[in-house]
């Protein structure tokens, strides 16, 4: 298990061009949190990414990464809601050059050795001499997934990576992201889809730069009082956005959420009152009766079935 990747926005505020964008924001992942960042257009989402890769500085406030400011800290991996592919190339040969300008303290045979390793973990070892222009756009992802993990960064931030996917695809990238969490990583994902929220263990709610909400996705209905994940987004135009924020801020469960902070991922679901929090994978999760599953071994048989999907 990664010990780095401890990720927080403390109070932060963002002003441009005279417009408040984020007003007091609020969170902090832990390794192995994979939380989903959710809000209408607008909410802030773009600029709250930008803070965190120390794009545009918060006017007031903070965003660290495992202590120090993020623009001084180490790498937090990026991938963006647009592929930046060349489609001619093969996915090795995409990745062998992301590897000549990412690693170059590296030895020919050690980049060659982590391009298959990060190919193992996003399922494209079998795509290896296939070019980018013939794959699908669930597998292109995994290919801007797998540039990003050549470093081995503790913290992955994406941008809507699932958009434009069917709900199989989105459920299986989403089932990834989950098992990169699982191994270690920090993962902060903005997305519009509502189907797989139980994959995560955190979900951070904007609207209008006020956070409306951050905990567990067990607790987000009954929060918001709608049945449905999908209703989230229609009950924010209930109240005003700033209503929204002065009831989180008031609410036991940022008490909780913030206890939490020193656990163990294993661990939330006491902290939280739901079982979700330690809930594994359906990549990782042990079968009944059985001994648990060997993460490796889990991460090869989820692989196979997003293949079978593709």
């Amino acid at each position: 298990m990664n010990t780095q990747g401890s990720l927080s926005v403390t109070a932060a505020d963002v002003h441009a061009g005279g417009v408040h964008i984020l007003k007091q924001v609020s969170f902090d992942l832990r390794p192995g949190e994979l939380c989903a960042l959710l809000g209408p257009s607008g909410s802030g989402k773009s600029t709250l990414i930008k803070v965190l890769l120390g794009l545009r500085e918060p006017k007031t406030g903070s965003a660290r990464f495992d202590g120090k400011a993020v623009k001084d800290a180490g790498p937090i991996g990026y991938v963006p809601q647009d592929d930046a592919l060349h489609r001619t190339l093969t996915v090795e040969q995409a990745l062998w050059y992301a590897a000549l300008l990412r690693l170059q303290s590296l030895e020919a045979l050690a980049r060659q050795k982590r391009i298959e390793s990060v190919c193992k973990q996003v399922g494209l070892s079998a795509r290896l001499d296939v070019k980018i222009g013939r794959l699908s756009g669930g597998q292109r992802k995994r290919v801007s997934v797998a540039m990003e993990l050549l470093t081995e960064p503790p913290v992955l931030i994406l941008d809507e990576p699932t958009s434009g996917l069917d709900p199989g695809l989105e459920a299986k990238m989403m089932g990834l992201f989950r098992a990169l969490a699982d191994r270690g990583h920090t993962l902060l994902v903005s997305t519009h889809a509502m189907q797989s929220l139980e994959q995560c263990h955190l979900c951070l709610v904007l609207v209008e730069g006020y956070v409306a909400y951050f905990g567990p996705p067990a607790s987000l209905v009954a929060y918001f009082g709608v049945e449905r994940y999908e209703e989230v987004f229609t009950r924010l135009n209930a109240h005003k956005p700033d209503a929204w924020g002065r009831r989180y801020s008031a609410s036991p469960l940022r008490g909780q959420v913030r206890a939490r902070s020193a656990r163990p991922v294993a661990e939330r679901a006491k902290a939280f009152g739901e079982a979700v929090a330690t809930r594994p994978s359906p990549a990782l999760a042990p079968s009944a009766g059985k001994n648990p599953v060997d993460p490796d071994e889990a991460l090869r048989a989820f692989k196979e079935s997003l293949d079978s999907h593709e």
